[in-house]
C-alpha cells in the first residue's frame, strides 16, 4: 500500500531569479547544494540523474520554464514510491527572489510515516543550503562528498557532532566552529543551519552538514575547492567509522 505525501517549504534568496534557476536546473549548481553527484539535462523531457554511494535516483523534467517554474517527477517504482520536486521562483523587491518548493508523491510500505518525517526534517535542511549556495558559493564548482555511517541513536549523534565542531551542546547560526581530525584539512568557520536532526557549519571554501536520519549518521558535504576526491572520502569515512565504532 502506497500513501499519500507533500512537504512544502519556502524560502528568501539574496538573489536573482536567474542564479536561482541556474542552481537548481543545471548541474553545476544542483552538485553544489543537493544530495550525491548530479546531471541535468535542461530541457523539458530531459533527465536527471543524482548518483549517491550504493544507489541512483532518476527523474524526468516535467516543467521546464525559465527562470520560473522547474518540476522533475521521478518513474513510479514497482513498490509503487514516487517523487517529484516542484520549484517556483519569483523576483522580489531588494534584489531578492522568492522561492516556494514541493516535494510530493507517494511512499510505500509500513515505515512510510517514519520516512515521512525524516523528509520535513530534511528537505528544509536542502533548500536552506541551496540559498547559501547561491548567496555565498554561486558559480563555483562543488566536489559533493555524501556518506553514510551506522544505526545509532540521535543523542550519540548529536553529542559526537558538538564535541567535533568544538561548539556546545546546544549551538546557534554564528557560532564558531574548529574541526580538526586525521587525515583532514584543519576547517574553520561559523555555524550555518540548525535543526533536530542536521548540524551544519561553512568555511570560504564549503558547506559541511552532520546528520542523523531514520536512525543513521551521515555526512553531506560541499568543497568548492580543489581536492582528491578519493582520497578525502576515504579520510571523511574514517572519520565516521571511528567516532561510531
Amino acid at each position: 500500500m502506497t500513501h499519500p505525501f507533500e512537504v512544502v517549504g519556502e524560502a528568501t534568496i539574496h538573489a536573482t531569479p536567474d542564479q536561482v534557476w541556474e542552481a537548481i536546473a543545471s548541474s553545476r549548481g544542483m552538485d553544489g547544494w543537493f544530495m550525491g553527484e548530479n546531471t541535468v539535462e535542461p530541457r523539458l523531457g530531459g533527465a536527471v540523474q543524482t548518483r549517491l554511494p550504493g544507489f541512483t535516483m532518476d527523474s524526468t523534467i516535467t516543467t521546464w520554464e525559465p527562470p520560473h517554474r522547474f518540476v522533475t517527477t521521478s518513474p513510479e517504482s514497482p513498490e509503487g514510491r514516487l517523487d517529484a520536486f516542484s520549484f517556483e521562483i519569483e523576483g522580489r523587491a531588494g534584489g531578492t527572489t522568492h522561492l516556494r518548493f514541493v516535494h510530493s508523491g507517494f511512499l510505500p510500505g509500513d515505515d512510510w510515516e517514519q520516512e515521512y518525517e525524516a523528509l520535513k526534517a530534511g528537505d528544509p535542511a536542502y533548500i536552506a543550503k541551496l540559498a547559501e549556495y547561491v548567496e555565498h558559493f554561486a558559480g563555483r564548482q562543488a566536489t559533493p562528498i555524501t556518506l553514510w555511517g551506522g544505526q545509532v541513536s540521535r543523542d550519540r549523534a548529536w553529542a559526537e557532532f558538538t564535541k567535533a565542531l568544538g561548539v556546545g551542546p546546544h549551538p546557534r547560526v554564528g557560532d564558531r566552529v574548529r574541526f580538526r581530525a586525521d587525515g583532514l584539512p584543519e576547517l574553520d568557520g561559523e555555524v550555518d543551519y540548525v535543526s533536530r536532526d542536521f548540524l551544519g557549519f561553512r568555511t570560504p571554501d564549503g558547506m559541511y552538514r552532520f546528520i542523523h536520519g531514520m536512525g543513521t549518521v551521515a555526512i553531506g558535504h560541499h568543497v568548492f575547492a580543489p581536492i582528491d576526491r578519493p582520497a578525502t572520502e576515504q579520510a571523511w569515512q574514517a572519520w565516521i567509522d571511528r567516532t561510531f565504532a
